[in-house]
């Protein structure tokens, strides 16, 4: 088993598919050989792709079609905000907003807004969560699976920072791709990972940054890339409205039409699949 290469890209016209649903079997299996090869030898970062985007990727509609959804859903939601906000001020201790440094468009960084949903600490561990994360508050899980403390990331998209949808804005030394679009609240990527916690739980904390950069961190570059390189309008729409149906039903598990994980990490199950289409 390998990990994805960056030179190695399927067709998104291959009948083929991703699935963001863990095999058991097959994820122990990649859990003991991530340790080994971790432990083994240093993994170095993968060198940045530059992220083709097609024309609507970048068209100023696109950015109108963004100013017009963000700006309707802070006014619409604005009492849900509030009452989010009063949730995180008396679940615990500090700022109901959370804010951290993330790569934009360009390479250029920017401050990205949620709600927090984790204990303010002072040694705050990894970057990366699981289920389960002992920092992260009774009110911050229920905001966390329903995705309701990205709800102020409609300022970031008013303020230019981020799209609609688009790869996921990373922690600098996560991204894989020099992005020339803007980062987006939902993405092809955001959306086939959204039980990324889950999956993650049996991973060592020592070992997670590293396993993170060797398995996740391709995966979701590449989805990111094929979806980019191909959106169009109709794309944009049905991924948000996919979006929108795995906040209200967490239970389902998304999948990608047109992919096929090189690295045989992921497989179906069982579980209720909600299918993303890749844009051809």
């Amino acid at each position: 088993m390998s990990a994805l290469s960056f030179g190695e890209f399927p067709s998104v016209d291959q009948e083929t598919r991703f699935s963001a649903s863990l095999n058991t079997h097959e994820f122990d299996t990649c859990q003991g050989e991530a340790a080994t090869q971790v432990s083994s030898t240093e993994i170095p970062p993968a060198p940045l792709l530059v992220q083709n985007a097609s024309p609507w990727a970048t068209s100023k509609q696109r950015r109108c079609f963004d100013l017009v959804i963000a700006t309707s859903a802070l006014l619409l939601s604005f009492p849900l905000l509030t009452l989010v906000g009063l949730l995180v001020w008396l679940s615990s201790r500090g700022p109901v907003l959370f804010s951290q440094r993330r790569m934009g468009r360009h390479g250029r960084e920017f401050t990205l807004y949620k709600f927090r949903s984790m204990r303010v600490e002072e040694s705050p561990g990894s970057n990366i969560t699981v289920m389960g994360d002992s920092r992260i508050t009774r009110a911050g899980s229920f905001l966390r699976r329903y995705k309701l403390d990205e709800l102020p990331q409609f300022w970031n998209v008013l303020k230019g920072d981020m799209s609609l949808v688009g790869p996921r804005p990373k922690l600098p030394h996560h991204e894989a791709l020099r992005l020339t679009v803007r980062p987006g609240i939902t993405g092809a990527a955001t959306l086939a990972f959204r039980h990324e916690e889950e999956f993650l739980l049996g991973i060592p904390e020592q070992d997670l940054e590293s396993f993170y950069e060797f398995f996740i961190k391709p995966t979701k570059a590449q989805l990111d890339f094929e979806y980019i390189n191909n959106a169009t309008c109709q794309s944009d729409i049905r991924l948000l409205l996919s979006t929108i149906t795995s906040c209200l039903n967490p239970s389902i598990r998304a999948s990608v039409e047109g992919y096929r994980p090189d690295s045989g990490i992921f497989a179906p199950d069982g579980s209720q699949e909600q299918t993303i289409e890749l844009p051809h």
